[in-house]
């Protein structure tokens, strides 16, 4: 979700909201994150993080570049046990094979119907709407006249590398949505955080292999959890300002590819895995020209989809639709830039997270104009699924069902009901 430095002033960014709540929750369960695992909890899972990302560039979207990763080192670097110590050095990219192993089983995802001869409806459709809850998915379903065939969850951003990997604090997620038939759309952080805030770790240690073996286990555990199939965002929205795994130039770039290839290669050596891996950078970004989103790019081998997040604001005076609309579309980072980009790379677009956006000076409020033309676009373009952000939240309410947004709503029904 996208803002600039004033806006994000004015209100509490998703991140701090989502560390405010986990800190409460680990307070309450005794998670003791410097031991080697919290005790077994049924808490919920903190809520994800939308903080406000700042207005799209307006730079031209450079031509995509392939990158040669070099031959593998042979030296065995061992995965951190979860600390609350001081993050890494800076150490180099690890290289890593062209190719990482494929994937087990296909997809359990369904095919779209080609661009261009669909209907909005068409197109794959997913919702968040908490943590842990498919029965809000289907009230939301209900609600609206949709057929939800993804549900969107995060993994937690601060409870450290226990809170992504340990079965007894992942059974909040892997128990609630086993069985309930939607598959499973997981925001995956890069960089965990400890309840304080520090940082757990950095890109460089990352792309050097020293977390690999935190996500075998966490690629187990979800394939023991019966979620072998879900589509992981790994590290998304970094290219914003806003997670301890942002993406500021091109140093972290590089470290960044390097690291979403190692990720890629350990979860795709778990046995009964089939993830579909998701690259998603944010609407705008927070860093201008300082990298290209070539240099961030992982590769076509460790890439399904190419990611963008967008809600419904607008930086300019005066503030219309139309206006809105064309910051979304328009630049680097923007989602016709995605379009392009996806084409280059012979994959498809996805939209994990997008929604109306009102209690912010920026967001557009009830506006029916841009779930239509959204529904368009998507329906236009190569779009693999989209999942809409139903969640109020310290920067900004997207929930389409708390009477803010009646004329959007009824839009809405109209478009994907």
């Amino acid at each position: 979700m996208k803002g600039s430095g004033i806006g994000w002033l004015l209100g509490l960014p998703k991140g701090v909201t989502v560390a405010a709540l986990s800190a409460a929750l680990a307070t309450t369960v005794g998670v003791d994150l410097t031991s080697a695992g919290p005790a077994p909890v049924a808490a919920a899972a903190p809520a994800p993080s939308t903080t406000a990302a700042p207005a799209p560039s307006t730079t031209a979207a450079p031509a995509p570049t392939t990158t040669t990763a070099p031959a593998p080192t042979t030296t065995a670097v061992p995965a951190p046990a979860p600390t609350t110590t001081a993050v890494p050095a800076h150490a180099p990219a690890r290289a890593l094979a062209p190719s990482p192993p494929a994937r087990s089983a296909p997809p359990a995802r369904p095919a779209p119907a080609p661009a261009g001869a669909r209907s909005p409806r068409a197109v794959p459709f997913g919702v968040y709407v908490g943590a842990g809850d498919p029965a809000g998915v289907a009230a939301f379903a209900a609600a609206t006249g949709t057929h939800p065939r993804y549900a969107s969850d995060y993994l937690p951003t601060d409870q450290g590398w226990a809170g992504m990997t340990q079965a007894s604090t992942l059974s909040w997620l892997t128990g609630a949505w086993k069985g309930s038939g939607y598959t499973l759309v997981l925001g995956v952080p890069m960089i965990p955080t400890d309840a304080s805030g520090t940082p757990q770790g950095t890109l460089a240690a990352g792309a050097a292999g020293q977390y690999d073996a935190s996500f075998v286990t966490l690629a187990q555990e979800l394939v023991a959890g019966g979620e072998g199939d879900a589509v992981l965002r790994l590290g998304w929205e970094f290219n914003g300002d806003w997670y301890p795994w942002s993406v500021t130039d091109a140093t972290d770039a590089a470290d960044y590819a390097a690291y979403f290839r190692a990720i890629v290669t350990a979860m795709r050596s778990v046995p009964g895995q089939a993830f579909c891996f998701v690259w998603n950078p944010n609407d705008g970004g927070s860093y201008g020209d300082a990298y290209t989103p070539a240099q961030a790019y992982p590769g076509n081998a460790y890439v399904d989809d190419v990611g963008i997040d967008v809600y419904d604001q607008c930086w300019s005076s005066p503030q219309t639709p139309a206006a809105a609309w064309a910051e979304a579309s328009a630049g680097t980072w923007g989602l016709d830039w995605a379009v392009g980009f996806a084409a280059a790379q012979g994959k498809p677009v996805a939209v994990p997270e997008w929604g109306l956006d009102g209690g912010v000076p920026q967001g557009m409020g009830d506006d029916p104009a841009f779930v239509s033309t959204f529904g368009a676009w998507i329906a236009a373009n190569d779009v693999a699924f989209t999942s809409y952000f139903d969640d109020d939240v310290a920067d900004g309410s997207h929930d389409l069902l708390d009477g803010s947004f009646p004329d959007a709503l009824a839009a809405f029904r109209t478009v994907f009901g």
